[in-house]
């Protein structure tokens, strides 16, 4: 009897080590396959806010960044558009994961049936609100000192989708009694389909007056080499005004930042690791101390987006665009929907 009840203890025993390993084996199996839903590629779109740019260099730090950071992702391809029609319909039939919209084509894409989450907003500060203003640019000489000036002239947009290239500078005419629609009598609409584009055309006089986004006038062009400077009549922002080749005459208000939004077709735990990386590492700081790029806070090679001065994302919801939907209410254009 005495050999019979230690061997039924040590059956016991070793069952219950036996069923402890499959639990542990069980619950490790459930830990890794947990993220197994999860895409392996994601399709980002944008429209590059200079025609020769290339999004893949574009948005180097960001995509090495995500890559890293996100658990089975392997590849971020990019779509990339020439407007932002394409970046909307590709998101709406689901051809495109993830995209970066201006204010304007993100109202206008969930006005269409886009079912997608803000993911984060580009900011070149992280103390303020993110957001950017439109600037109307003329040739120094050209005698068009003020928006109403705008009459019978030729007129550069960027895009009817464009936030600060279209919507913005549509409530600035309406307000000065001129018709900025595509069908307009009072001017000559022009879409250059970019906001470098828009600029450029107005310095070599094909356009009397175009817009573009503030930093694309003050930074971008003339770093790039394609103007030399500009004389701010409206602010303090000239650069090297004796050789300037724009000047500008109005600014619109803040605009709300340009959002990256993501389809809510993806899994909600997928969804919500990628939100937090761009808010928490798709920064300069964090990207330079983690080796994804060099330099200081000032002075990098991080490569966020599209912009310059990008210092990176931070959080927002879609109702910090509710300001464009107010927008489009005074302006009755025809994209908002």
């Amino acid at each position: 009897m005495k050999r019979k009840k230690g061997f039924f203890r040590i059956f016991s025993i070793v069952l219950a080590l036996v069923t402890m390993s499959v639990l542990t084996v069980a619950c490790g199996d459930d830990d890794e396959s947990s993220n197994n839903d999860w895409p392996s590629k994601i399709i980002f779109g944008a429209v590059p806010a200079e025609a020769a740019s290339s999004l893949e260099a574009d948005y180097e730090t960001t995509r090495a960044i995500l890559i890293a950071q996100i658990d089975g992702l392997e590849e971020i391809d990019f779509f990339q558009a020439t407007e932002y029609a394409g970046i909307i319909e590709g998101i709406i039939a689901g051809r495109i994961d993830v995209g970066q919209f201006g204010g304007f084509s993100y109202v206008i894409a969930t006005n269409n049936g886009a079912d997608v989450d803000v993911a984060g907003v580009m900011t070149r500060d992280p103390a303020i609100e993110p957001g950017y203003k439109s600037y109307l640019v003329t040739q120094p000489d050209s005698g068009i000192t003020s928006i109403e000036q705008l009459a019978g002239k030729t007129v550069c947009f960027v895009d009817p989708g464009s936030t600060s290239g279209f919507l913005f500078p549509s409530e600035g005419m309406l307000s000065a009694g001129l018709d900025p629609s595509e069908t307009s009598t009072d001017i000559t609409p022009v879409f250059a389909g970019g906001h470098d584009a828009s600029a450029i055309t107005v310095a070599n006089g094909e356009c009397d007056a175009g817009f573009a986004y503030d930093t694309m006038i003050t930074s971008q062009l003339i770093n790039s080499g394609d103007i030399k400077g500009v004389i701010d009549d409206v602010g303090d922002e000239n650069v090297n005004p004796e050789d300037a080749d724009l000047r500008i005459i109005w600014k619109s208000q803040t605009i709300s930042g340009a959002p990256m939004a993501i389809i809510n077709d993806l899994p909600a735990d997928f969804i919500a690791r990628w939100k937090e990386v761009i808010a928490e590492n798709v920064n300069v700081p964090w990207a330079i101390e983690n080796g994804f790029c060099e330099g200081t806070l000032e002075d990098n090679n991080c490569s966020f987006a599209d912009e310059d001065d990008t210092w990176g994302y931070v959080p927002k919801t879609d109702a910090f665009y509710d300001g464009i939907r107010q927008v489009c209410e005074v302006t009755k254009a025809s994209k908002c929907g």
